[in-house]
């Protein structure tokens, strides 16, 4: 199908949003910085060890939802993430476990149509690790995701929103590495998630809300999803460097998801740039949660 070209109008309304959410950014930024205490006691035990971080960005949005629209709509929203990595220990195995929340605010645009879009998510992974050396550890393990959103376009004469659930059982894969700038130790990370099979929440060609849940017309409503009907994957680039008495996140997170059923299609391609700060929470005999620098 032939898509339009967005007006320059368009683009230059995307830009403005852009740089207010890069001032947003820098704010939230700053007023997460804050002191954290010295590590005062030996008595740590090392797996009751966890790495929390909570990152502010801006994302670039790409969507189309046939359900809706024939056509891709562009444009910016708000970005937050929130993650916490613990240790485990199993006999003679190590494991890390990982929970990761993210939302998103954003206002997509096609001439002089615009589609409001609010997507949440939830993910629980376990890792097996596997170490290389002093420096690289290697990790690879099983994840749960739940995700749910709304995009809403007001000028439609029907269909005025599409509703988005689903949750999946993916493979995760990560690679951590420690290396050293100016005699400070920073973390590179980088983790590739890819969901295989799970189930998804989908009207049929044609058929309204009111159908499914005035009348009651829920047949095909739910697919089951798999790499051919929605080939979907999420990959996460990030950064940890120290600052102060601080560490600093910076991190990069692409998450590309698709599906075609129900002669439907859906892409929800998003572009996150995000920075804020990761902290080590560790667990004392006192129960006392003590602060530190170095994560991981």
């Amino acid at each position: 199908m032939l898509q339009p070209c967005n007006r320059p109008s368009s683009m230059k309304k995307n830009n403005n949003i852009v740089c207010v959410l890069l001032l947003a950014l820098l704010m939230l930024s700053s007023a997460a910085l804050r002191a954290q205490e010295d590590i005062k006691t030996d008595n740590i035990n090392p797996y009751r060890v966890s790495v929390r971080s909570t990152l502010y960005g801006v994302s670039l949005l790409n969507n189309l939802d046939t359900y809706l629209s024939g056509y891709n709509y562009t444009g910016a929203a708000v970005y937050l993430n929130h993650e916490t990595m613990r240790k485990a220990h199993t006999g003679s195995y190590d494991w890390k476990f990982q929970t990761v929340t993210d939302g998103l605010l954003g206002l997509t645009s096609l001439h002089s149509t615009s589609q409001l879009t609010i997507l949440l998510s939830r993910s629980w992974s376990a890792y097996h690790t596997f170490r290389v050396g002093e420096r690289l550890q290697l990790l690879a393990g099983a994840q749960i995701q739940v995700a749910g959103g709304v995009l809403y376009i007001p000028s439609n004469g029907n269909n005025l929103v599409s509703v988005k659930l689903r949750t999946a059982l993916a493979a995760s894969i990560m690679a951590i590495y420690r290396f050293s700038v100016a005699e400070r130790e920073c973390i590179a990370r980088w983790q590739i998630d890819v969901p295989l099979a799970g189930i998804m929440f989908s009207p049929q060609f044609g058929q309204s809300y009111y159908e499914i849940f005035g009348l009651g017309d829920t047949d095909g409503i739910v697919k089951f999803s798999n790499p051919v009907n929605s080939p979907s994957w999420r990959h996460t680039l990030s950064l940890d460097v120290p600052v102060g008495r601080n560490t600093l996140r910076v991190a990069y997170i692409a998450d590309l998801y698709q599906s075609r059923v129900n002669s439907l299609r859906t892409h929800l391609y998003s572009h996150s740039f995000a920075l804020g700060f990761s902290r080590t929470i560790y667990k004392v005999k006192n129960n006392d949660p003590i602060k530190a620098c170095s994560p991981y």
